[in-house]
Parts: C-alpha cells; sequence; structure tokens
C-alpha cells in the first residue's frame, strides 16, 4: 500500500475560535477511514480543509504527493471527488444532469459531455439501483434519493480519493449498509482512498479499516479499527459508557450501557 492522503500538523479556526487543532494522520490507498466524533468536534471543517475549501492556518495537507494548497479547483476536482450532506440548486437539474456534472473537471474548455459519457452516468445511477431517478428533477428527491445521486455523481467523477460527510444520513436502515457496501467495494477494488464521516459508529466498525477519533477538534486517537474501536477510547470520545461486544459472525458492535434504575 502507499498513502495517498496526508495530513500533517492541521490547524484551523474561524475569526478568534480554534476549531481544529494539529490534525495528523494519513490514508492509504485501497483503505476506508472514517471520521468519527461528537457533533462540532470538527468532522466537517477537516473535510473542507482536505478539499482545500478551507485553508489550513498551520499545517499542511498533501494527497498523491502534492500540496493542496495553492492547487487550481479543476486540478483539486481530477485528485479528489466530495459527497457533501446536503445539495441545494438554483436551477432545476435532473438525477442525470447532476451525474453528468461529474466529469466536468476532466472535460477541455467549451467541450460538452458526449454520448457515452451520458450512457455512463446511467450506468452509475443503475448501479445504485436508482436508475428510475434519472430524469427527475434534483431538488425534487427526497434526501435519500439526494444522497444516492450525489454518490453516483462522485464514482463517476473517477477519482482516487473520495470524500464523504455523512452519506448515510437521510437513508433508512437498509439503505445506509447497501451505500457503505458500495464505498466499501469500490474503495478496495480501484484502491481508493476514501474518508467518510460518520455520526454511527457501528457503521464505522464495520466498514473502516482505519479511524480517525476527533474531540473538541483535538485528534484523540488514530490508527486500525482493531486498534481504536474498543470501549475506553469510545467513551472519552463520546462522553457516555458504553458496552462493545465482539460477535462470532462480524464485527464488534457498540451500544449503551445499561441504563440503571433507581429502586
Amino acid at each position: 500500500m502507499s498513502e495517498l492522503v496526508s495530513v500533517a500538523g492541521l490547524s484551523f479556526g474561524y475569526r478568534n475560535k480554534p476549531v481544529l487543532r494539529d490534525i495528523t494522520f494519513k490514508v492509504e490507498r485501497g483503505s476506508l477511514c472514517g471520521l468519527l466524533g461528537p457533533n462540532a468536534s470538527g468532522k466537517t471543517t477537516l473535510l473542507k480543509c482536505l478539499n482545500g475549501i478551507l485553508t489550513p492556518q498551520e499545517g499542511d495537507v498533501s494527497v498523491a504527493g502534492r500540496m493542496v494548497a495553492g492547487l487550481p479547483r479543476q486540478e483539486i476536482a481530477r485528485l479528489m471527488a466530495v459527497v457533501p450532506q446536503q445539495m441545494n440548486l438554483v436551477f432545476s437539474f435532473t438525477a442525470l444532469q447532476m451525474v453528468v456534472m461529474g466529469r466536468a473537471a476532466r472535460l477541455g474548455t467549451l467541450k460538452l459531455p458526449s454520448g457515452k459519457d451520458r450512457e455512463a452516468a446511467r450506468d452509475a445511477l443503475e448501479d445504485l439501483g436508482v436508475g428510475t431517478l434519472a430524469d427527475r428533477p434534483f431538488n425534487e428527491l427526497s434526501g435519500g434519493e439526494r444522497q444516492l445521486v450525489l454518490l453516483a455523481r462522485a464514482l463517476f467523477q473517477d477519482t482516487s480519493i473520495l470524500l464523504l460527510d455523512e452519506p448515510t444520513s437521510h437513508l433508512d436502515f437498509r439503505n445506509q449498509y447497501r451505500i457503505m457496501d458500495v464505498v466499501s467495494d469500490i474503495t478496495e477494488k480501484k484502491g481508493l482512498a476514501t474518508i467518510v464521516t460518520l455520526h454511527d459508529p457501528n457503521l464505522a466498525g464495520r466498514y473502516c479499516s482505519h479511524l480517525v477519533m476527533l474531540k473538541d477538534g483535538r485528534l484523540h486517537r488514530e490508527g486500525s479499527r482493531q486498534k481504536v474501536f474498543e470501549r475506553q477510547t469510545l467513551e472519552e470520545v463520546y462522553g457516555m459508557q458504553v458496552i462493545v461486544e465482539r460477535t462470532a459472525h462480524g464485527p464488534a458492535v457498540v451500544m449503551p450501557a445499561p441504563r440503571t434504575v433507581a429502586p
């Protein structure tokens, strides 16, 4: 394996409010890295720094051996694809048009997508089971349907790095696992470096090979799932008592400790 993403000493804040402090970690090719932490721990802000939307006040981000700072947006789009939490559009693009836009960074100036591009975009929607949404306006889709379309667009963008911000947040139980199955499979098969923020630690424990645990904007702990996904670390990060059970048929599962009821 070789590293595709390297973060070294990254710090960022809004005005006088520090948000991230001295974050350092690496993500290798073929690795699915989960960013975990409570609300306001800096997960989304960290993704924006990785993608060059925000500029770190200290430290560096490099992807495929290139420093993100100073790279043109088109070049960044050729290196990494992003699935945001939410997206609302002013114009009424269809789901198919949204996916086709994923190839914009690879088209020359004023060059239009080809018929093959459109067919490949339809295939990307079909692969996620939402081919019937192709001609529907994106803004009229449900939150879960939009997430599936945005994931199809990210995969269609054909980059070596995927950044996903809560891709399962609007999905039902079945589709949460369906999406993570797709993300996990394509990360392994294509040798991508995928970084995903998740609220549910059980999804991270099931799918992520590497975990980065944030608390109060600091790196609390990071490493392989086998080393990091354990009771003490989860209790420290989330500020609650938990139980971690390791089953014979799958990954470890975390749940809140039983409530004590006063007699």
